[in-house]
């Protein structure tokens, strides 16, 4: 009878801690997504110039990404209970199986953030415009029965992002944001970004850790 108590116990403090890391992964995913919003708003300028645009949009959309993955690994707690238990036992002591589970576990905790940013910034499709204006190809287009005039190709499609060029091509302007905005939103909801470890959503206890759990520090 107390061994079942004490397993009800265990299962009700498992399940609110995973709770409580759902809860905190939502807060981040919410954070980013202001952080973005704000970031689209004050910082970010295409330079609407050929060759710089695609180095440009595709900054936008990695640089923010990989500095949110570096600072989540950095101030995981986890990461430094990981680097300190394998100088403690030595490196060829330590057990690959726990040790791969609190791995996975420290990254999938901090691929919210990142993902999180890169799938906004597809969603909202101004980086991507960006970065692929002035490679699309000028024949496909079909906004006048005419056709994309042939003289400066890429400089004008370079500048459509900023809403300029000849105001004689702004239907040809429209074409190629709602093209590349289509392919910016459509990729990303064709693969599965947001699949985790389940380890990562449930909070649980990381086998062959008895002291370690995910999502709360070293235990006594």
């Amino acid at each position: 009878m107390a061994a079942l108590i004490a397993e009800n116990f265990r299962f009700l403090s498992l399940f609110f801690k995973s709770k409580d890391v759902m809860i905190f992964n939502g807060l981040v995913a919410l954070g980013t997504v202001g952080s973005q919003e704000l970031f689209s708003v004050v910082a970010f300028h295409c330079p609407c110039s050929p060759a710089r645009n695609y180095l440009y949009g595709l900054t936008a959309i990695g640089v923010p990404a990989l500095a949110l993955f570096l600072i989540g690994v950095i101030l995981n707690n986890h990461t430094w209970n990981l680097v300190a238990e394998c100088q403690y036992r030595r490196t060829k002591n330590c057990s690959a199986a726990p040790n791969f589970l609190l791995l996975s576990s420290i990254l999938g905790r901090a691929a919210v953030a990142p993902v999180t940013w890169s799938v906004i910034s597809l969603l909202r499709g101004e980086a991507y415009v960006c970065a692929l204006s002035e490679f699309v190809d000028p024949s496909s287009l079909t906004a006048r029965e005419e056709g994309f005039p042939p003289a400066h190709t890429t400089e004008i499609l370079a500048r459509f992002p900023c809403g300029e060029g000849p105001a004689n091509l702004s239907g040809f302007r429209e074409e190629v944001s709602r093209r590349l905005k289509y392919e910016s939103q459509v990729r990303p909801c064709k693969r599965k970004l947001l699949s985790f470890p389940p380890w990562v959503v449930a909070g649980g206890e990381v086998p062959g850790w008895p002291s370690f759990k995910a999502g709360v520090g070293p235990q006594g």
